[in-house]
């Protein structure tokens, strides 16, 4: 069962958020829980979670906040399974045709295996346990193998168990585990005597089954680099070593598909007189088919999923959401983000390959191959709970809104200043020092990049420690740089949109917004209220809007904020609570990587330090032994070879850019 450990206690405004969203949950499908920045939302969810005591699956727009929820999660459920799902592409850029150039672009991509392993915890947890909260990026919408089929793939093993080897490791085969006699890793299997070695895919340990006269007598879980013993179960399950299963006989059947397709689309394409499409779409289906025919896989295997899974043309895909063995909860963080975002994802994904289709470089089976739409995303959940500051017209549409408006803190929403477009800079210049010296952080929103470069480096002149931040600041390097604010390197920070939602920064007193009469999105009602939300965790916050009109979207946030603002100072009054400021510190980036995936750097496996993003892998790189080191440039160099051989060359790519890393470092 769920159940909740917290060093906190629900405050009175959130136990009746918590008893009127538990109610709404069980008698609508869709309830909004509208609450500001810095309530509690996240610890009301997980309240509402242990009250009903359902499977949760929660959605948020960015791996960023994803991460940041997951970790949230993880501490109020110690004791639960609590899992990450998000793309497992470190690079990815998908196959694309632009016909006005005649340029056609293949697939790029370099799998992150670290979050490949959390994606197969993600599903193992969805499909086999009733009280698993999985947090998920709108990658969850996106097609994955049969959930039916994953489901049969499962290998129980236990102790006493009578087993033939060749039947066993037959049926690991089945389940795409490979005997790797050298280089042991996940999804791999081998045997030494009477004892088999099984490396679960999504598990930090080696199965160890030791046999004696085909009877399973022991089954431990061991290190799996030392292979030293860390303890002894009596059953375990082995779930495939691939989300996307296919049996031979499913490949045959695939097969002859293919061809009957192929042959419709290269006769429909020679009546349209496109003969060089035809020839193309022949050839390279046709050697998609013998590498299917031989390999079992081919590149670009994903296109042909819907024949390997045997669905109709035009039917819904597997999902995430499919995995989920019992009623769930669906938990949509930041919905006036994230509902956009799940609408786009189909129309986007579709544009792309119709003209694939078009032009022959696909069949227009690969149309299948895609996420879902939101109506059909909408038909799959049957309770959802919207959680945000200022939602989305979406989510009022569906009535039953909790609104939670008061902060634990008692903190209530900052004050909005109007000032005129007059000498903006050498205001913002003074607001800056006036804040240093109470030591609090300003924020200054602008429209564009250039625009927070240029502003930057200005303030940088005149000797205010400024930096700037938007979306072409790689993520880790964004996250990094909002560590070296809130440690005080910098008094403010300069940028554009991405400082609007998810951002716990209670060193901010102060937010400016530059040119807010330019109407549009950066400047919407939706958009001031979460903007000025950046500040609302500071006892002296304020938001001073630098425009020459008031706009209608200034004039509904003014009101908005107005209201919420009133109704806390007189719900502070009623109740006999005074504001209060506590910032939390903050947190080393690099030990949160490491709490995500959930293990120490010390236990860290070569396998999981092989995929680590430059940076991180540079920092621990120093604390490996040299014979670590050396252990670690060998299995380097072997993964490049075995990767190059099985024409793989992404991850061959990653393996080289890896040890040039660790030739340098051994310079130094």
């Amino acid at each position: 069962m769920f159940v909740l450990k917290s060093n906190y206690s629900l405050t009175k405004a959130q136990k009746e958020a918590v008893d009127k969203l538990v109610d709404s949950i069980e008698k609508n499908k869709a309830t909004t829980l509208l609450g500001v920045t810095g309530s509690g939302k996240t610890f009301v969810m997980a309240s509402v979670i242990e009250k009903l005591q359902k499977p949760a699956l929660i959605i948020s727009h960015n791996k960023v906040l994803a991460a940041q929820l997951f970790g949230e999660f993880k501490n109020f459920f110690p004791d639960n399974q609590v899992e990450y799902f998000i793309s497992y592409y470190d690079f990815y850029r998908p196959e694309s045709y632009i016909p006005q150039q005649d340029l056609y672009l293949e697939k790029e991509a370099v799998i992150n295996m670290v979050i490949d392993k959390l994606r197969h915890r993600a599903t193992q947890a969805a499909i086999s346990n009733p009280y698993s909260i999985i947090v998920s990026s709108v990658s969850c919408i996106y097609n994955l193998g049969s959930p039916e089929v994953y489901e049969q793939s499962f290998i129980n093993v236990y102790k006493d168990q009578k087993i033939n080897v060749d039947e066993f490791t037959g049926k690991l085969v089945k389940v795409h585990y490979e005997n790797n006699e050298y280089d042991f890793k996940q999804g791999n299997f081998r045997i030494r005597g009477n004892t088999i070695y099984v490396f679960p895919a999504g598990e930090d340990r080696v199965l160890r089954i030791d046999l004696d006269d085909e009877r399973v007598e022991h089954l431990f879980l061991v290190e799996p680099i030392s292979f030293k013993k860390v303890s002894e179960v009596d059953v375990f399950t082995i779930y495939p070593a691939k989300i996307y299963l296919s049996s031979y006989d499913m490949i045959l059947r695939a097969i002859n598909e293919i061809k009957i397709d192929l042959q419709k689309r290269y006769d429909e394409l020679l009546r349209m007189g496109k003969v060089v499409e035809a020839e193309r779409l022949k050839t390279r289906v046709e050697y998609d088919i013998a590498m299917l025919s031989k390999f079992g896989t081919c590149p670009g295997v994903e296109n042909y999923s819907r024949y390997l899974s045997g669905r109709p043309p035009g039917s819904t895909p597997y999902t995430l959401l499919d995995y989920f063995s019992t009623d769930f909860i669906v938990f949509i963080d930041e919905s006036h983000v994230t509902v956009p975002q799940l609408k786009a994802m189909y129309k986007s994904d579709r544009s792309r390959k119709e003209i694939l289709v078009e032009y022959g470089f696909r069949l227009p089976s690969c149309l299948d191959n895609r996420p879902l739409k939101f109506e059909e995303f909408w038909d799959k959940v049957k309770r959802v709970v919207f959680v945000s500051a200022t939602p989305g017209d979406f989510e009022m549409s569906q009535g039953n809104v909790v609104e939670l408006l008061v902060r634990p803190s008692g903190i209530v929403d900052p004050e909005l200043i109007i000032e005129e477009n007059r000498n903006v800079v050498s205001q913002v210049i003074d607001i800056v020092k006036k804040e240093k010296e109470s030591n609090n952080r300003v924020i200054v929103n602008v429209l564009t990049q250039k625009m927070a470069e240029d502003l930057s480096e200005y303030l940088v002149l005149n000797s205010i420690q400024s930096t700037f931040l938007h979306s072409k600041i790689k993520p880790l390097d964004r996250v990094k740089i909002l560590f070296d604010f809130r440690k005080g390197l910098y008094d403010v920070i300069v940028g554009v949109n991405l400082l609007r939602e998810g951002l716990d920064l209670p060193e901010v007193s102060t937010v400016v917004i530059l040119d807010g009469d330019k109407q549009g999105f950066l400047r919407s009602k939706n958009s001031i209220i979460q903007l000025a939300g950046r500040a609302a965790r500071n006892m002296a916050s304020k938001v001073v809007i630098f425009t020459d009109s008031i706009t209608p979207a200034i004039k509904e946030a003014i009101d908005e904020i107005s209201r919420r603002r009133d109704f806390q100072i007189r719900y502070n009054i009623e109740n006999g609570i005074i504001p209060k400021s506590i910032p939390p510190k903050p947190k080393d980036i690099l030990k949160i990587v490491f709490q995500l995936i959930g293990k120490d750097h010390e236990v860290f496996t070569i396998q999981d330090l092989a995929y680590l993003d430059d940076d991180e892998f540079i920092s621990y790189l120093e604390k490996l032994s040299r014979k670590q080191l050396e252990e670690l440039k060998r299995y380097l160099q072997r993964s490049m070879k075995d990767f190059a051989d099985k024409m793989e060359f992404e991850q061959a790519i990653v393996m080289r850019e890896k040890l040039k890393i660790i030739q340098e470092f051994s310079k130094v």
